[in-house]
């Protein structure tokens, strides 16, 4: 039994002993690998900060940087702030006051005049202290007054001109002295996605510097002016920056800060400039006469969307639309007519009525261009002699009268009651005289052609293609065609063409 037992403890000792043993080997071993891992991990994580392109963001960052401050640097003291005084309106407790007072003093009463001050920003364009700024900034201003970069002493400036369609205005610095100035850039060549610096005055902190980019440009769209074609950017522009320069990387001036969209009053993101090239010639016309002339065309133009496209049977933009020729126009000298698609003006091709208008604008007057348009689906070209523009006539008017019920010559179809266009029917729907088509004088609102959005006083020009120049044409087509289903229908309301769609 003894001997037994004696066995069982000498192999319960060497197995321990065995497993104590690989227990310690196994330390050993996880010990080495868990040092080779961490060695490796310190390795890699000491070789990270040394990394190229870590190092090269920084000197890319900061090459941007120096070149945003040799621009404040070479720039600041050419930027001008603006300061105006204006009599403020008499309102209806000071015409009371007046008269209180009258009563006792009479004519001899002392008049206290109540002004009212702005600031704006503005930057000078050479060295004679010539200064470009926005018109409201200066508008309605008795006094005006510029304080440079630097120093404590306002300067008395006057304006030497204005255009308010652009919203610009031409200052002198009333001094002898030579004065710092911008050079000036090319808008045409910017891009969106470039740099933008702006320097201005906002809420009246002299020559504040803002950076962004470029956000877009030809902006058209925004309902502000119809001449202009804005500069977009996302540079922080606030009350104040008005008139003041946007710069390019390069230090040349691309813009002048004009207006801003925003829910709250201050910069969401979201500011306009107006190009520097626009800005460039209006400040030359108006050093040299003291006011803009504007081109004239004497057209009314519309954009070809895809409901105009699809009543005329054309491509969607192919050009733009001329719905009306004014009398004794230069485009109507030149033999332009109604219904012509205008694809060409001066060698740019044009898509747009807004691009056509500015194009006509700033087209030099006295100067003869070529002008290539559809007619009938046949590509034609005419030379026009553009003249200046006495008063606002290419504009889109809107709306028009409703007549009263009035029986007419024609069939019902559809609810419709139409009529040739008598010298009668032209003068008590205000349609143009000489227009061709039939005129709708009444019609049923239950109607489809009602519920579509045709309404009386429209000219019917064309029904799903088919020219209608009267009521022969307009017959022969419901005789033929009257039983389909759905019709496209192209109609003149007030000068504007129109399409609706009946299905």
């Amino acid at each position: 039994m003894n001997q037994k037992k004696s066995s069982f403890m000498f192999f319960l000792n060497i197995g321990l002993t065995f497993t104590l043993v690989g227990i310690i080997i196994s330390f050993f071993i996880f010990s080495h690998e868990r040092n080779y891992k961490e060695g490796d991990f310190v390795v890699h994580a000491q070789a990270a900060p040394q990394k190229v392109a870590f190092s090269g963001s920084i000197d890319g960052a900061l090459q941007v940087e120096s070149a945003i401050r040799e621009v404040v640097n070479k720039n600041m003291n050419a930027v001008v702030n603006i300061s105006t005084e204006t009599e403020a309106r008499q309102t209806e407790q000071d015409r009371y006051a007046d008269e209180f007072f009258r009563f006792f003093f009479g004519d001899q009463m002392p008049r206290q005049r109540r002004n009212q001050r702005s600031l704006g920003s503005g930057f000078i364009v050479n060295e004679d202290g010539y200064v470009l700024s926005n018109y409201h900034v200066v508008k309605g201003a008795t006094k005006i007054m510029v304080l440079l970069y630097g120093e404590t002493e306002e300067l008395p400036a006057k304006l030497i001109g204005y255009d308010e369609a652009y919203d610009l205005a031409l200052l002198q610095i009333e001094s002898n002295r030579t004065f710092p100035y911008v050079a000036l850039g090319d808008s045409d060549a910017i891009e969106p996605g470039e740099f933008a610096i702006a320097i201005g005055n906002p809420y009246g902190l002299n020559n504040t510097v803002t950076f962004g980019i470029v956000s877009a440009k030809g902006r058209s769209d925004i309902g502000a002016n119809r001449y202009q074609r804005y500069i977009q950017t996302d540079v922080a522009i606030n009350p104040g920056n008005s008139g003041g320069p946007l710069f390019n990387i390069h230090g040349q001036v691309i813009g002048i800060n004009t207006l801003i969209y925003s829910t709250s009053g201050g910069s969401i993101g979201i500011g306009f400039a107006t190009p520097i090239n626009i800005a460039t010639s209006v400040m030359n016309e108006l050093k040299e006469t003291g006011k803009v002339t504007r081109g004239y065309l004497g057209i009314y133009l519309q954009d070809i969307d895809e409901n105009l496209a699809r009543g005329l049977n054309i491509r969607q933009g192919s050009g733009v639309y001329v719905s009306e020729v004014v009398p004794n126009s230069p485009a109507s000298k030149s033999g332009l007519q109604d219904g012509d698609i205008i694809t060409e003006f001066d060698g740019d091709r044009m898509t747009k009525s807004g691009d056509l208008f500015n194009k006509v604008a700033t087209t030099q007057v006295g100067k003869q261009v070529t002008v290539k348009y559809l007619r009938n689906g046949r590509e034609r070209s005419v030379r026009v002699t553009i003249e200046a523009r006495v008063e606002d006539t290419e504009v889109v008017p809107s709306g028009s009268n409703t007549p009263s019920r009035r029986q007419s010559n024609s069939r019902s179809w559809m609810g419709l009651d139409v009529s040739d266009i008598t010298p009668e029917i032209s003068q008590r729907l205000q349609i143009r005289s000489g227009e061709k088509g039939v005129a709708v004088v009444n019609m049923t609102q239950s109607s489809r052609a009602y519920q579509s959005g045709l309404r009386p006083g429209d000219v019917i020009k064309a029904i799903n293609g088919r020219t209608i120049t009267n009521m022969n044409d307009y017959n022969e087509f419901v005789k033929s065609y009257g039983n389909e289903k759905s019709f496209t229908i192209t109609i003149k309301r007030a000068r504007m063409t129109y399409v609706i769609i009946i299905e």
